[in-house]
């Protein structure tokens, strides 16, 4: 063998030898090992969802925050880290819901869900959607495009609950463990077990005006500022921002051979909350809202606006069915015009002319 031969041999043998002997560790992810058990009970909601999210946020900001979205909506097996979080749970998962978006859920403090402006702005109409339609002390975000305000989409109807403060008594900070020991990571695991039951979060608020002259009534297009923004997700409490809504769907019933209703509701967050108004008090206090209205009547040219104040006091609030009920007694009195197109009718009668004097034999 020449020297060559057997130097090459001795180098690929050096080499072996240590790679050999650096031989990185192996790990695992750890995310087979799931030692929290969740059930949910959505007998509150209105129907059982096909999916459900469980987002856990460490209460330490930290980072170390876990979701899953599953179509098992009644039993789920969650794998968390050590320590004390926020649980949030919901139906569906946020990609299905179109009309709101879930922004800050990287922590308990700022995690929130909050309706989308409309992808589509409509055309400047100061009454509508500009300073009449909001209140001067109402913060409402502006399209500096228009100079209107921005008008938000009614949001999807969602049901939620909360764990609050849950400890995680074991498992790991990281999403890898040793391959070695993983049996010993898994002998560790302690079993535990929540329980949630999610209830609706958005509202309904229906509203009814009462209305003269009803039949001259072509359409409608309608706003309603001062409606909560959001909901906080980790105490299910309404935002006190408020938001632009569209008033769509109106219908007419008649009450009288004077009076007609005219009716809509939409789904919302609710009414912002208000701080209280003394140390100590723990009723719930609610902001006013505006409503706006642009009436087309039945000639298709004449058009009439309306604003309406309505004060808390004079909302009527079900929190138990979670609507908001807004009765305008005799709100429009609308004036007669004739239909479009129509040869119309003039009350003022045109006198007879003088057409002189005849003699009628008797």
């Amino acid at each position: 063998m020449s020297w060559k031969r057997t130097y090459g041999l001795l180098t690929v043998l050096m080499a072996v030898l240590a790679l050999s002997g650096c031989r990185r560790d192996l790990w695992v992810y750890t995310d087979e090992y799931r030692q929290v058990e969740l059930f949910t009970d959505w007998s509150l909601c209105d129907s059982r969802p096909d999916g459900m999210t469980a987002w856990f946020l460490s209460n330490d900001n930290d980072g170390r925050n876990r979701r899953i979205t599953t179509a098992d909506v009644e039993h789920a097996w969650l794998n968390l880290p050590r320590g004390r979080f926020t649980g949030i749970i919901f139906d569906w998962s946020p990609a299905e819901y179109a009309n709101q978006e879930f922004v800050g859920m990287t922590q308990p403090e700022t995690a929130l869900v909050k309706v989308r402006p409309a992808t589509v702005q409509p055309a400047p109409d100061d009454e509508l959607y500009g300073l009449k339609a909001v209140p001067a002390n109402m913060s409402i975000p502006v399209d500096e495009s228009t100079g209107m305000h921005l008008l938000c989409v009614t949001p999807d109807p969602m049901c939620a609950d909360t764990l609050k403060n849950v400890e995680i008594i074991t498992g790991v900070d990281g999403d890898l463990v040793l391959w070695k020991d993983r049996e010993e990571y898994e002998k560790s695991l302690v079993h535990q077990t929540f329980s949630c039951q999610p209830q609706p979060i958005t509202w309904d608020l229906r509203i009814m005006i009462r209305v003269k002259g009803a039949q001259y009534l072509q359409s409608v297009q309608a706003t309603v500022a001062g409606l909560a923004e959001g909901n906080w997700l980790a105490d299910l409490r309404h935002t006190s921002t408020a938001c632009l809504h569209p008033l769509d769907g109106w219908s007419m019933q008649v009450l009288s051979e004077d009076v007609s209703a005219l009716m809509t509701s939409i789904h919302t967050f609710g009414l912002p909350e208000a701080p209280a108004t003394r140390a100590g008090d723990n009723t719930t206090e609610y902001s006013p809202l505006r409503l706006n209205l642009r009436v087309l009547l039945r000639d298709e040219e004449t058009v009439l606006y309306y604003h309406f104040d309505v004060s808390p006091e004079e909302l009527t609030i079900i929190e138990d069915q979670l609507v908001a009920r807004v009765e305008i007694p005799i709100g429009m009195d609308l004036p007669y015009v004739d239909p479009k197109d129509s040869a119309g009718f003039d009350a003022t009668v045109t006198p007879w002319e003088n057409g002189g004097d005849a003699e009628v034999n008797m």
